[in-house]
């Protein structure tokens, strides 16, 4: 199965890059008047753009299906890099075509706002680029004092006023309208896409399932662990590893779905345990949640238990740093009896958080080797003393650690199919 993993995301590219657009290319090329066969090529490219655009729109809504296949951090990866090639087509388009009047009007406007959100978004919200890039990283941080998360998904949000006047800017062009097979396609894509759209954030906003407060306690200085319950005709399928998207639908600070790690989850008694560090104004803000307070929850999301499947009965080595630690837990909890090697590491000793846990757990499950520091490991020598063969590795944690570790692990001649490491970046 996991060969497949790179036939599945080529799959998902090759659809989004040439099977959707494809129709409405190939009846622009049929239906198109003469007079106009000189701007048929701008025609077409705005039109794979307004598609992309769509497909965009559709990956914000966190497909879970695709999730499970390639990984939520892959498909917002594929979001922004599809929402940069599109406004660029955007942009040859309106080079290579000329329009006046209102149809030019909508056809600017949309443009605008997309490079503006563009600008945005890859300082804000393209956390697959700033943990790559530190300068944009560094210039986030600093600007995040003024733009609060909050602010940034409403804002990002103004794109599907963009798509909006490019749909009008369609419809205002006679000469395309006239093509009746292009139209109905365009027409088609668009309604098909915007009813999932508008499904999505209705079913964020009514039909997640809902789980009380029921403890909280604070384990370190500005980190909390929160255990919320669900009544018996709510559902969630949680697997070990996962993280889920939760809010507070009755504070208004807290309305926007934020991503946590599971740190357990009890099927028989319907509980799901988060671990909740105040790194944010959501975060610390949730952390002054009332017991007895509602929690919707959106999940779950992750492919920790899927890869490990995948491999069959292989040893496990797992890397944490800090927070990252959350969900290697739930998955050390779930696997009592498979040969499991951590290393686990934070910057200070207090953030250790449950070093004193393992420590306990692992007394009692001999199969459970422990490597707890503060201060981070030198991968490449932990990586020298590895097993290349019948194991597997899992990492979590910042994206310096899961990157050094990646290369390490690399050059001590692991295959890049037996390392996942899921990014925390958004």
């Amino acid at each position: 199965m996991l060969k497949k993993i790179p036939y599945i995301q080529g799959l998902v590219w090759g659809t989004i890059l040439f099977v959707l657009p494809l129709p409405l290319i190939q009846t622009l090329a049929i239906g198109v008047p003469t007079i106009y066969q000189s701007e048929l090529f701008a025609f077409q490219l705005g039109s794979v753009a307004y598609v992309w655009f769509l497909v965009a729109i559709y990956l914000s809504t966190r497909p879970k299906w695709l999730d499970r296949l390639i990984s939520l951090p892959s498909i917002y990866m594929i979001h922004g890099i599809l929402s940069l090639v599109a406004i660029l087509l955007a942009y040859l388009h309106k080079s290579l075509s000329s329009s006046n009047g209102l149809i030019k009007l909508t056809g600017d406007w949309a443009f605008n706002i997309f490079i503006a959100i563009m600008l945005y978004s890859l300082v804000f919200m393209a956390g697959w680029l700033t943990t790559r890039l530190p300068i944009i990283n560094k210039i986030k941080k600093w600007l995040e004092k003024v733009f609060k998360h909050e602010i940034s998904v409403w804002l990002h949000r103004v794109n599907l006023i963009a798509v909006i006047l490019v749909f009008i800017h369609v419809q205002l062009i006679s000469y395309i309208t006239a093509i009746k097979p292009y139209i109905t396609l365009f027409d088609i894509y668009s309604l098909v896409f915007a009813t999932v759209y508008l499904y999505a954030k209705f079913k964020n906003s009514r039909l997640l399932p809902k789980a009380k407060l029921i403890d909280k306690h604070e384990l370190a200085k500005n980190f909390y662990e929160f255990t919320i319950r669900f009544p018996r005709s709510q559902k969630i399928n949680v697997q070990a590893g996962d993280f889920v998207f939760i809010n507070a639908p009755d504070n208004k600070a807290l309305h926007e779905l934020h991503p946590f790690s599971v740190l357990d989850f009890q099927t028989e008694t319907r509980t799901l345990k988060l671990a909740i560090r105040g790194d944010g104004d959501f975060t610390r803000e949730i952390q002054q949640l009332p017991l007895g307070a509602w929690i919707q929850v959106d999940g779950s999301y992750g492919r920790f238990t899927t890869f490990i499947h995948d491999h069959g009965s292989k040893d496990l080595v797992l890397v944490a740093g800090g927070s990252g630690i959350v969900p290697m837990i739930s998955i050390i909890t779930s696997y009592p009896d498979r040969p499991i090697t951590l290393y686990y590491s934070a910057h200070r000793q207090a953030d250790l958080v449950y070093a004193n846990d393992l420590q306990q757990y692992a007394a009692a499950h001999p199969k459970l080797t422990l490597h707890i520091q503060t201060g981070r490991f030198n991968s490449d020598v932990e990586a020298k003393q590895l097993p290349q063969k019948q194991t597997i590795y899992l990492l979590s944690g910042p994206n310096q650690l899961g990157h050094a570790w990646q290369q390490s692990l690399k050059r001590n001649n692991i295959l890049p199919n037996d390392i996942y490491y899921e990014e925390f970046s958004w």
